[in-house]
């Protein structure tokens, strides 16, 4: 009477154990640790089961095939319990336990490390570009290094014929060729002198004697770049515009400061529309005090200055400093009859093969 009232308290808790635990009882019931015990188990089971009466063993065994996962997790003991307690099948837990899901096997551990693996392996994702992007900026070019003054020349058709071997061979780098003067005149020997400096390794540059009383700067530019036929070649310097008194009155062309102001800009703005080039500007400082006002409007444009007798020549207020410099008018060069005109370029030769690109 005693083990009755026990079983009758025990079986109602068992079950609802049983069901509850269904779910996960399916995987560990297939789970190989799970099976390596309940073959370590199962001769005890059956050495219990055979002191057992006969309509408990086959009870026993209905239930166990239920709830093996169950045994298998609760032990030896619970094994007992249950067989002690066992009585006739109840259909709900048998619903339940086909009703639980079946769950997937947890991945082989060797293949899970071995993804891990691979994943810590691959490069990471590339990100792609925005498509509304701006293209990156080109990097500024370096600046040349400087270096010691180069040695130069200029010249005009009162020179006469030139050997420009002998004054490359002199140490004459660059020169400035006067291709044209005022509306009407041109240097005949133009071609001879500019390609002559050239074929033998000079740097060459044209300039223009202006006239500004004569005619308009658009007019006196493009004619200037007509007969100059400027090439970025590498061998040619920024075409020059030449600004010296009225040779007639020792004046400004009986213009204001104004007047010049825009009649030089306007030559200028033309050359750089044809040439791409800011022009050179060549000035004296008296002729830039006088006739232009010490302005500072042409800062931009490399200065080309005339200055005599000195050492170190003075600049004009409205520049930052000299690029070339026309030091005398007297000077003496091998393959050139009588004197010409000598410069420097203030900056070396590298400086200066810059500025003719």
């Amino acid at each position: 009477m005693a083990a009755d009232r026990v079983r009758a308290w025990l079986a109602p808790l068992v079950e609802r154990l049983v069901q509850w635990l269904a779910p996960l009882l399916r995987r560990v019931q297939d789970a190989p640790a799970v099976r390596r015990f309940r073959e370590r188990v199962a001769p005890h089971v059956a050495a219990v089961q055979e002191k057992l009466p006969e309509p408990v063993v086959r009870a026993s065994r209905t239930r166990s095939m239920q709830a093996g996962a169950a045994v298998a997790a609760v032990g030896v003991v619970g094994l007992v319990i249950g067989t002690a307690v066992a009585g006739p099948a109840k259909p709900q837990i048998e619903e339940a336990a086909m009703a639980a899901p079946i769950q997937e096997a947890a991945p082989d551990k060797q293949a899970t490390l071995e993804q891990h693996a691979t994943l810590q392996q691959a490069p990471p994702p590339q990100q792609a570009e925005p498509r509304d992007a701006a293209p990156a900026a080109p990097a500024p070019e370096p600046e040349a290094p400087l270096g010691p003054p180069v040695e130069g020349i200029d010249v005009s058709n009162h020179n006469g014929p030139i050997d420009w071997g002998k004054v490359a061979a002199d140490g004459k780098k660059f020169t400035f060729v006067l291709a044209t003067d005022g509306t009407s005149f041109s240097n005949p020997r133009y071609n001879e002198q500019y390609h002559g400096a050239k074929a033998a390794g000079l740097i060459a540059g044209a300039y223009h004697f202006a006239r500004p009383s004569d005619s308009s700067a658009e007019e006196q530019a493009n004619r200037f770049l007509d007969v100059a036929d400027y090439q970025a070649d590498g061998k040619t310097l920024p075409p020059v515009l030449d600004l010296e008194v009225d040779p007639n009155s020792g004046g400004c062309y009986g213009m204001s400061v104004d007047q010049m102001h825009q009649w030089t800009k306007t030559f200028n703005d033309k050359v750089k529309e044809r040439t791409g080039k800011e022009p050179v500007i060549y000035a004296n400082p008296s002729f830039w005090r006088e006739c232009m006002g010490s302005t500072n409007s042409f800062d931009g444009h490399p200065l080309w200055l005339a200055s005599y007798g000195v050492d170190s020549p003075s600049v004009p207020n409205g520049f930052s400093n000299w690029h070339f410099w026309q030091y005398t008018d007297q000077g003496s060069v091998a393959g050139i009859s009588g004197n010409t005109d000598l410069n420097q370029f203030q900056e070396g030769q590298a400086r200066l093969e810059k500025l003719a690109r």
